[in-house]
């Protein structure tokens, strides 16, 4: 059996910090400390990375997509960045982060829960002790986090097709 970890930023990690998160969370925090970047406070402190997901048997979580509209130009409170100036603009970063996913999916790093069958066939492929766990892909649950990227109920429907389900 494997662990639901139920709120992870994983696009996020991946793509606005930067990081490649199917190397071991030790490689990733040292390229930053090597890098001397600076622009976010969890710089070279990392805790997110799809090997220890496994190595921790979390084969499920909830991934969220994160963008957010700021007409003031306020920064965002964890990341010190800017939000989008339109909701046009959050989602289309909202479908960059979106299509990072459907990179992990094609790499059979990760793979996308949309309904109960897909749930049972992970869960099997999870419980199957003859595959080891760093073999095993992550299942994901896509998540909208804050709905900024909204633009009009249709790009809700937009999101639904694309297998949001939180």
């Amino acid at each position: 059996m494997f662990t639901i970890d139920a709120h992870l930023d994983l696009a996020t990690n991946a793509i606005t910090l930067n990081r490649d998160i199917t190397k071991p969370v030790h490689e990733i925090r040292a390229r930053e400390k090597q890098l001397n970047w600076t622009d976010t406070q969890d710089r070279g402190n990392g805790t997110v990375a799809l090997p220890e997901l496994r190595k921790g048997h979390i084969g499920l979580v909830v991934a969220t997509i994160i963008s957010r509209f700021s007409a003031s130009g306020n920064a965002l409170p964890t990341l010190n960045l800017p939000g989008w100036h339109s909701p046009a603009q959050a989602y289309a970063y909202g479908q960059a982060q979106l299509a990072w996913y459907r990179v992990m999916e094609d790499l059979g790093e990760m793979v996308q829960i949309t309904n109960w069958r897909a749930l049972e066939q992970h869960m099997a492929l999870w419980e199957n002790n003859t595959i080891a766990n760093e073999k095993k892909p992550i299942g994901y649950i896509l998540s909208l986090e804050g709905a900024d990227s909204i633009i009009n109920f249709n790009y809700l429907h937009t999101y639904y097709e694309q297998g949001l389900r939180a």
